[in-house]
């Protein structure tokens, strides 16, 4: 997996239009046909869109009772699906459900840089059954931006974050019933640490230094500043991490929810390399 790096020069305009949908059967984004006008909705996506996707019911189900009465959800639903558990920084596990086939980008959406499959379901109710039992038990099953944003580096080595992963998962497998253990696979850990690592050389310092009791400093966090709702992004880019961005400009550090534009439009200025950012403009390509 590459890292994404560059310069990025970009401002919000004051319009805003529908991002389209995307199609569970064919697998790709459709842009909206009407391109409507969303400034000052707090959508990103016209009712049409939305309609199309089939998939608005779906969110929020625990596999208890079918909501949706499009058949395009109803055929990405009898896929196969994934059940995973995620960590975030500051020892926060997630656990959530993706389609088998795309389960490798879903956990790149979240901004899971560690995680396991811990089980396979035939289906997509089935895998919701098992995140609902799972939830259950005190893991969450959402983790916003807020505490992505505020919690971006994780300075945990990977053995540490493997045995609380594999020790959550024998947890798990003892407290649930056998109707949910016959979906139990075999862990399959996964990290992304090119990008995890990307991350901790810009926002960890390097300097460690024994202390008078024998023992190693921990190691400092670098300030950095928390977009939520950006107007103007400028600056280097050092890692995505799932909508999140870290960005660098003037030796200064800022995350941006990139999430947060959305449908918006942006205007941006093309620059060749290594000509400098002087911060955002108006004139340039929309």
């Amino acid at each position: 997996m590459k890292i994404v790096v560059g310069n990025i020069e970009i401002k919000k305009t004051m319009e805003k239009r529908c991002k389209g949908y995307y199609d569970l059967i064919k697998k790709q984004i459709v842009p909206c046909q009407s391109f409507v006008d969303l400034t000052g909705s707090e959508y990103c996506q016209c009712r049409e869109c939305q309609t199309k996707s089939g998939f608005d019911l779906c969110l929020g189900c625990n596999g208890s009772v079918c909501q949706t009465n499009s058949d395009v959800a109803r055929r990405f639903c009898h896929e196969e699906h994934h059940v995973y558990l995620a960590y975030f920084a500051n020892d926060k596990l997630k656990v959530g459900t993706a389609a088998s086939y795309r389960k490798y980008e879903r956990l790149l959406e979240q901004g899971a840089l560690y995680s396991i499959f811990l089980a396979q379901a035939p289906n997509g109710r089935i895998a919701r059954q098992l995140e609902s039992r799972i939830s259950d038990l005190g893991i969450a099953s959402r983790v916003n931006s807020y505490y992505k944003m505020n919690n971006f580096i994780i300075d945990r080595e990977q053995e540490e974050i493997d045995k609380m992963l594999m020790k959550e998962y024998e947890s798990i497998l003892q407290r649930v019933d056998d109707k949910c253990k016959k979906y139990f696979i075999k862990p399959e850990y996964n990290n992304f640490m090119n990008i995890s690592d990307k991350v901790r050389q810009n926002l960890l310092e390097e300097s460690r230094q024994l202390t008078l009791f024998g023992g190693m400093d921990e190691q400092e966090h670098k300030e950095y500043e928390k977009v939520s709702k950006p107007e103007c992004v400028s600056g280097e880019i050092k890692a995505t991490v799932g909508s999140l961005i870290l960005l660098k400009k003037d030796n200064r550090y800022s995350v941006i929810n990139m999430k947060s534009l959305e449908g918006w439009i942006v205007d941006f200025k093309k620059r060749e390399m290594g000509e400098r950012s002087d911060g955002c403009t108006n004139k340039g390509e929309r």
